[in-house]
């Protein structure tokens, strides 16, 4: 094809595209996985709470997680919603305590939640080993709750680093003191520690399934689809959905901590902020995908649902019926 046949962005028009594409689509996006979420949410509280899987140990997780999921996305997503024209809600905050504690949230949430769901994988590790084992025993409701706390510990120490590395910056709000090390720390606690621990978990759990698998064969059927509920797919799917969307975020992030101060032209700054904006929203799916993944990987938890869902179908128009 000749060259003087093709057409070719000028720069500036460049910068106009992203910037429609901004406005347009990606400004909705905390919107759009917010409405997600809440549906997701109930879906979850309606599902998990259910006699059939309530008494579960993962379920408790799964529903902790979610609970958590639904305040991040309040907390830190949606308010970039209600700040189309800044899209940074720390840059408004003029005093220093609720700087912090605001950049503590922003870290604390999300590692929470992916806690949470690591806490799921080592319960659904457990549920492979004999039952004489004792690594069962945390499988029972009554550690649940200790256990939730522990995970809300470590959540809070390998997020203290935000609120000491943050502060109210001259010209810049609320903003970090140290971004080089602030940023080092995100990426290594965050991005590289958490999603590493869950895929050893997977193969763990994975290995030791395996193992089994000669014994599960040989069981009644009662028993295999006992095992098959164990919602072992549903955590595999979660963890590598979840992987692939803090590592989307994670590499935009370190490229752009490690190049802000570098002198780019305007076209090459516009490209670096969409590219941050866009995949920081993505980020959040990872805060609306457990109802949805559980939905399409779980026999039980779309049985499950289906029947509350019936249930309080039939019982809203029965009674629509009874008051007219």
């Amino acid at each position: 094809m000749s060259l003087n046949n093709e057409t070719y962005l000028s720069p500036s028009s460049i910068v106009i595209v992203l910037d429609l594409i901004q406005q347009n689509f990606v400004s909705q996006l905390p919107l759009i996985i917010t409405i997600l979420g809440l549906l997701g949410f109930i879906g979850n509280s309606l599902t998990f709470l259910h006699p059939t899987l309530r008494k579960n140990s993962f379920s408790m997780y799964t529903l902790s997680g979610s609970f958590v999921d639904i305040i991040n996305l309040f907390v830190n997503l949606f308010p970039i919603y209600l700040s189309p024209l800044t899209g940074n809600v720390q840059s408004t905050i003029p005093i220093s305590w609720v700087c912090k504690v605001r950049l503590f949230v922003l870290v604390f949430l999300p590692q929470l939640s992916m806690n949470l769901l690591i806490m799921s994988l080592i319960d659904r590790y457990a549920c492979t080993h004999d039952l004489t084992s004792r690594i069962r025993l945390i499988l029972q409701l009554k550690m649940v709750p200790r256990l939730i706390g522990i995970t809300i510990l470590i959540s809070s120490v390998s997020s203290i680093y935000s609120p000491i590395l943050n502060d109210i910056v001259s010209s810049y709000g609320c903003d970090s003191t140290q971004p080089i090390i602030n940023g080092l720390l995100y990426i290594l606690i965050h991005g590289i520690i958490t999603p590493l621990v869950m895929l050893i978990l997977v193969l763990l759990t994975y290995k030791k399934f395996k193992q089994n698998r000669h014994r599960v064969m040989l069981m009644t059927r009662e028993k295999r689809i006992f095992f098959r509920n164990h919602f072992i797919t549903t955590a595999f799917v979660q963890v590598f959905v979840t992987s692939f969307f803090i590592l989307q975020w994670i590499f935009v992030y370190w490229y752009f901590t490690t190049t802000q101060y570098k002198t780019k032209s305007a076209e090459l700054r516009a490209i670096d902020s969409f590219l941050l904006s866009l995949t920081n929203n993505l980020y959040y799916i990872i805060n609306i995908k457990s109802f949805y993944l559980s939905t399409l990987t779980s026999r039980v938890f779309r049985k499950t649902f289906m029947t509350v869902l019936t249930r309080l179908v039939h019982k809203t128009i029965t009674l629509f019926y009874w008051k007219i």
